[in-house]
């Protein structure tokens, strides 16, 4: 009996698995379609042709561009969607969906109660045309949803409001603001 016991003490642990914090992000999977590994091609065969698409064009940047394709009516809310897409490899690097009126609350009731709140503030000392870093910050303006285990992040803005689902390979923002304190 003792010898069950020390064995089961001593080798059971290996084999038990810890189970992942709500902070660490997981790329997202929408509709067969993983976030930062499945490529334009494939969201052009599952949901056709976009209503349009666009590449982005920084002078002298030629490794950042980055395609935006959009469709209208493909989300699990009404309203547009915009694919990001690197233009090189046409990996997607983020899905983005702006639903036309949906409330925090119903987000959550939609999508579960596995969720963690993050604030976040602008990383204003960056000087970033085409982007706006933020960084996740205990008084910052900007409120997000997250399901971090499932690469989604809810934006929340106005009177409870939603402004923007992402669906993510990794965090949306920093954990500490870049620029000197």
């Amino acid at each position: 009996m003792k010898f069950l016991l020390l064995f089961s003490l001593t080798f059971g642990g290996a084999f038990v698995t810890v189970p992942q914090t709500a902070r660490q992000w997981r790329p997202a999977k929408y509709r067969g379609i993983t976030v930062g590994k499945s490529k334009i091609a494939d969201i052009l065969r599952a949901w056709g042709k976009p209503k349009w698409s666009r590449t982005s064009r920084r002078e002298g940047d030629e490794e950042s561009q980055v395609t935006w394709t959009n469709y209208e009516r493909v989300g699990e809310f009404p309203g547009p969607t915009t694919v990001v897409s690197d233009t090189r490899n046409g990996v997607i690097t983020r899905i983005n969906f702006y639903p036309d009126r949906l409330t925090k609350a119903q987000a959550i009731a939609h999508f579960g109660p596995d969720y963690i709140t993050t604030r976040y503030a602008f990383d204003s000392c960056l000087d970033e045309e085409d982007s706006e870093p933020i960084y996740e910050s205990p008084t910052g303006p900007l409120v997000s949803v997250e399901y971090r285990v499932r690469g989604i992040a809810i934006s929340v803005g106005y009177k409870d409001m939603v402004t923007r689902i992402s669906y993510v390979s990794g965090p949306i923002g920093s954990a500490k603001s870049r620029c000197a304190p």
